[in-house]
């Protein structure tokens, strides 16, 4: 054993992808570890479990330990790293103290030079995983915090490639653990390698900025009776990518609602049960959310409509955190990104079937999001730049959802997995954009508190959208 837990009791607490920031550490024990290379300093993966009072959650380690045992994150030295694209490429299994790691590389060719022969370095801006890009080619996260069983971006992704889905970002590695916890058999995800995409373009950077060009096309003397036209014209070209961006996600909800799947992938019909919980949650969320308490009697009579629904369509695996910070541009089109779902959510809430409204219901309320972003950037609330440029951004929202969900229902049509009566399609679209905006609503509350204006429209948008 070569990784001293004890040293890691303030290691861990400062690390960007610590999701525990606040709670009282009890203790770190490591549950096992491999080492890579001798070094020195030694090259080193760690699998350990951090205990808080009631409560143990297990993170990934790559690590570097010198001779006297001080350890250090081994993306420091990203040079160091990419001796893991060697062991994926030749598909080893590598035994640690207890059980064993396996890199697997079942896109990459072992006659060829492994990934990360050229040149190493880590991606910076990520907070709760860590990415590190191999010759400018393979991308490998590294999942730091950890849960027993498939992680749903390895799952998916890999489901999503062997199907010949062309937008996602072909998966082409990937690191597991096989071994045993309290006496029992487990396997735990440590990372996923994909194609890199060096010619994307994040897509909320992207629209963010085009949305700051086009409200600085505002004139005051623009019309307001012109204003649906004048949006079309002057931002077509972005309204059309976001059509085809309906498009691709239908696409993907038609790739992940395949019947011939195993039966943890196949679709299963949305029962009035799953109806019900939805509208549970809903109502839990609406509990701790006082800003929007003069809503409360409208959202409960929007629920009460869903217990009349007959035909709630397929509830099939679902991206889970869709929005636009989760696609990129490409020349070859839109590519959807990172498939964990919503990192506050326990393993078995992002592996659940849903409907796939939900992802639908995420995206629309990133129109939103932008649309908003992008006029904190030139003003404040309340300015008279804000109110004059207010009703451009909710014109251009308006178009961005019309464009995206008519694209998106002509697609997803071929896929049978959607209510078949409208009422009913809009009744659980509307409902799932309430659940998402009550649960954007927290977060605005303890992190951006200027912010929570936009999940409070969106409720109140959700209520009088019919």
């Amino acid at each position: 054993m070569i990784t001293d837990a004890k040293r890691l009791l303030e290691f861990i607490p400062e690390q960007r992808w610590f999701g525990h920031k606040g709670n009282a550490l009890v203790g770190i024990e490591l549950v096992d570890e491999v080492i890579l290379s001798d070094g020195p300093p030694a090259l080193v993966i760690a699998v350990v479990a951090v205990n808080f009072e009631g409560e143990v959650v297990y993170y990934q380690l790559p690590l570097l330990i010198d001779g006297d045992g001080a350890g250090r994150d081994a993306t420091q030295e990203p040079d160091r790293l990419r001796l893991i694209g060697e062991l994926m490429a030749h598909g080893e299994s590598v035994k640690g103290n207890s059980g064993v790691f396996h890199f697997g590389g079942p896109g990459l060719d072992p006659m060829a030079p492994p990934p990360g022969t050229g040149s190493v370095r880590v991606v910076g801006a990520e907070q709760s995983n860590t990415s590190v890009v191999l010759d400018e080619q393979v991308i490998l996260k590294f999942f730091r915090r950890l849960d027993v069983g498939p992680n749903p971006d390895l799952e998916l992704n890999r489901l999503l490639t062997h199907e010949g889905f062309e937008h996602v970002p072909a998966q082409v590695g990937e690191i597991t653990y096989e071994g045993t916890i309290d006496a029992e058999e487990v396997q735990i995800d440590l990372a996923i390698a994909q194609h890199f995409l060096a010619d994307g373009t994040d897509a909320w950077e992207n629209v963010l900025g085009r949305l700051q060009t086009f409200y600085g096309e505002v004139d005051p003397a623009d019309a307001s009776e012109d204003r649906r036209f004048l949006t079309e014209e002057r931002s077509g070209d972005l309204l059309e990518s976001i059509a085809s961006l309906g498009e691709a996600i239908a696409s993907m909800h038609i790739a992940l609602a395949r019947d011939e799947s195993a039966p943890d992938l196949a679709p299963d019909a949305m029962t009035q049960e799953d109806v019900a919980e939805l509208k549970e949650r809903i109502e839990g969320a609406l509990s701790g959310a006082d800003t929007v308490a003069d809503l409360s009697a409208a959202i409960e009579r929007r629920l009460e409509a869903l217990a009349g629904i007959e035909d709630a369509g397929a509830k099939t695996r679902v991206h889970g955190d869709l929005h636009l910070g989760q696609v990129m541009t490409t020349p070859r089109g839109w590519m959807i990104l990172d498939f964990e779902g919503e990192p506050l959510r326990s393993l078995e809430e992002r592996r659940t079937k849903q409907s796939p409204l939900k992802d639908v219901a995420g995206m629309l309320r990133s129109f939103n999001y932008a649309a908003v972003a992008a006029l904190f950037e030139i003003d404040e609330p309340g300015s008279d730049r804000w109110g004059e440029l207010e009703p451009w951004a909710t014109c251009w929202e308006n178009l961005a959802r019309e464009r995206f969900l008519t694209a998106y229902l002509t697609r997803a049509h071929e896929g049978r997995f959607l209510p078949q009566d409208r009422d009913a399609l809009i009744g659980l679209l509307s409902a799932f954009e309430i659940e998402k905006a009550l649960y954007e609503l927290v977060y605005e509350q303890g992190h951006r508190p200027k912010w929570v204006r936009i999940p409070e429209h969106g409720i109140r948008k959700a209520l009088e959208d019919r």
